[in-house]
């Protein structure tokens, strides 16, 4: 699954295929258990209702979905509904395999914009849940016929863990991490890394009004389903506590047009997750651990009752002035 930055920040994030999502432990059993959100607002923990009619005190962009998740393609340039999505893969075991040898990578850094190389960045391989431990490093190459370019030896994962993620530190950049990144066991191939300037960082929350605070981070994913297609009528947020929704203060999530040139709209025009699955949370506090997590209703019966089911889940980097980007598939068990 190519864990995309959004090949461009006004188009679209190319179409994940569904797998694990961050190549952890997870608790398979606890896939249904009804959303519990807590407001770390509040003076302590105080866990809150999670009725169709009674939305979290923080993160407005965290609401509760009025329809079940559907699945949606793009057919012709335009975003089509397809269905309900597909969760039949959710909890059952992931066919991915830890690297177990280093793996040769070349790859290349690009702008999240404008697509174009990024020369002279230093970039550096992590396993995804300690990303202050290097397994590889490497430096983008600044000539003019393959700048962006790199090569790197990836050292094998450690125990339990079955992704990558990768830092990019470029001038005029953002500290940018790709992150839930799968690479085949042994074999020798190829990766596109994306970085997020500075400029393009000021515009995207623009968009949406908001003004960006270089103390906080953002994160953007797209969510898709056990077939590999966008899916709508879901949210997304970063949480404290993996497998609850513990929402930090400040953070919001806006979710995207859908259009031919997607962009991130005001939460009157998308209050969940629109056809292109795609959605950020700005104004990120530095908090670790932090998870980006996706809830909806799978079916008729969990919209009636209310009950919200926990989709995906994948630690991220909360840093400031940074940003983290991931695709995310269906929660599965090791």
């Amino acid at each position: 699954m190519r864990a995309a930055w959004m090949a461009m920040a006004m188009t679209t994030l190319t179409a994940a295929a569904c797998g694990g999502d961050d190549g952890g432990q997870i608790d398979a059993a606890a896939i249904d258990t009804p959303l519990v959100l807590v407001d770390a607002a509040s003076d302590g923990a105080t866990a809150i209702d999670a009725a169709v009619d009674a939305p979290p005190l923080v993160n407005p962009g965290f609401v509760t979905p009025t329809a079940v998740t559907k699945a949606n393609s793009k057919q012709g340039g335009v975003w089509t509904e397809l269905g309900d999505a597909d969760w039949t893969c959710l909890g059952t075991p992931t066919a991915d395999q830890p690297a177990t040898t280093a793996i040769a990578l070349t790859g290349r850094v690009t702008d999240f914009q404008t697509g174009a190389g990024v020369g002279a960045a230093p970039v550096t391989a992590f396993a995804m849940l300690t990303p202050a431990t290097s397994l590889g490093a490497a430096t983008s190459s600044n000539l003019a016929a393959n700048r962006g370019d790199f090569t790197m030896t990836a050292a094998p994962l450690p125990a339990g863990v079955r992704r990558y993620g990768f830092r990019i530190d470029a001038t005029g950049y953002l500290r940018s991490y790709d992150l839930g990144r799968y690479l085949a066991p042994g074999a020798a191939q190829s990766i596109v890394l994306a970085a997020l300037s500075e400029s393009t960082a000021n515009a995207l929350p623009a968009f949406v009004g908001v003004t960006r605070d270089p103390t906080r981070g953002m994160t953007v994913g797209r969510m898709v389903d056990c077939q590999g297609r966008a899916v709508s009528n879901a949210v997304a947020a970063i949480s404290t506590t993996a497998g609850t929704a513990t929402l930090p203060a400040g953070a919001e999530t806006f979710y995207f047009s859908a259009g031919s040139t997607s962009l991130p709209v005001r939460h009157t025009q998308a209050a969940t997750m629109n056809k292109d699955g795609l959605f950020a949370v700005l104004d990120v506090v530095p908090v670790a651990p932090a998870y980006v997590q996706v809830w909806g209703f799978r079916t008729a019966a969990e919209l009636t009752s209310g009950t919200l089911t926990l989709l995906a889940e994948a630690p991220v980097v909360a840093e400031a002035n940074a940003a983290s980007a991931i695709d995310l598939a269906p929660r599965r068990a090791p």
